[in-house]
């Protein structure tokens, strides 16, 4: 029923497709066959690109932004993506997994989640490990998104002061231990942003270990029943292009409907009320303030941590004319090849 049709399917590795003939759509693109190749190194897809074996690469590391876009007979396609990268902390367990804290769950205590975001230095971040290529954010959504509001997307300076006073008034003066679990190949500069993070908390007490590994091992290890983990990197693209699907999805308390994928468990009644509000309003304005009531609980809360929102960044030989999308979706039929 696509305007594609399935030839091989190697998962994880390539998938090859061609044209369907008897699609009922509007044909948008001139292309018999693709193939996609899976290939987890990202100085090998640059190199595969630039010496004309690829025709289109997705995404580009920003460290190799210049390189291609410096060579002639290739472009980037660039646009600020929905998915906003978080830290996400285990709300709900009595004793953490992954700490050296015994008997009670510090991070329960908003202190010390408020504490963790005010150490790190996210604008350092953005302007020295993504280069520029990412939009420091204190929303879980950010622009592009319906609902989004600017004005209350202030992420508090750094205040190493403030965070340590936190911690000391929680009962937690010299800090604790606590493992970051991170995924090293499934977003922008994953690894690099968590190794940054470490010596930031460390600047406050937090004796942090890292432990990087792949996405499919990260996922397996984030997503519930299982959910291995205390303190953990994700990213989340609204689907809807509307905020109230990250608040239900991540931030409604688990009820089996709601929150399914709030893997913390966080909780908050009221912004469960104000969710459900949120999803039958029909007139604009009331419901552009429900939401900033959301994001003004949710920052209160500090229910996660948000980072930053990537900017998708691809790249491919000035032949190749594409639509990008915002949510990183990669539409074969909006290709055409000069």
């Amino acid at each position: 029923t696509g305007p594609f049709r399935l030839v091989l399917r190697e998962p994880d590795r390539r998938t090859i497709v061609e044209k369907n003939p008897l699609w009922w759509g509007k044909v948008e693109h001139n292309l018999d066959r693709v193939e996609f190749d899976v290939i987890g190194s990202a100085p090998t897809r640059v190199a595969g690109l630039l010496s004309g074996e690829l025709d289109m690469i997705y995404s580009v590391p920003p460290q190799d932004m210049d390189r291609i876009a410096r060579t002639p007979g290739y472009k980037l396609w660039q646009t600020n993506e929905l998915r906003t990268i978080f830290l996400g902390m285990d709300q709900g367990r009595d004793q953490l997994l992954k700490s050296d804290v015994k008997g009670k769950n510090p991070l329960k205590d908003v202190r010390v989640r408020e504490a963790f975001a005010l150490a790190i230095d996210e604008p350092a971040i953005t302007s020295r490990i993504m280069r520029g290529q990412a939009h420091v954010t204190w929303e879980m959504w950010g622009p592009g998104v319906n609902g989004y509001n600017a004005e209350l997307d202030k992420r508090p300076a750094v205040d190493l002061a403030r965070a340590k006073q936190l911690l000391a008034e929680a009962g937690y003066p010299n800090g604790f231990g606590l493992t970051l679990d991170c995924p090293n190949d499934r977003y922008v500069n994953d690894e690099a942003i968590c190794t940054a993070i470490v010596p930031m908390l460390a600047r406050i007490g937090m004796k942090i270990e890292l432990n990087a590994q792949t996405k499919a091992k990260h996922f397996g290890m984030i997503g519930a029943p299982n959910f291995d983990t205390s303190f953990y990197m994700l990213g989340w693209t609204p689907g809807t292009y509307d905020a109230h699907n990250p608040l239900f999805a991540l931030l409604g308390t688990r009820s089996g409907a709601r929150g399914e994928l709030n893997d913390g468990g966080y909780s908050n009644p009221k912004l469960d009320a104000l969710i459900d509000q949120i999803g039958v309003e029909t007139d604009q304005a009331k419901r552009q303030g429900m939401l900033d009531q959301a994001i003004e609980i949710v920052r209160a809360d500090v229910a996660y941590i948000p980072l930053h929102q990537q900017v998708v960044v691809w790249a491919s030989k000035t032949s190749v004319e594409l639509d990008q999308m915002a949510d990183n979706f990669f539409p074969f039929r909006y290709v055409r090849v000069k």
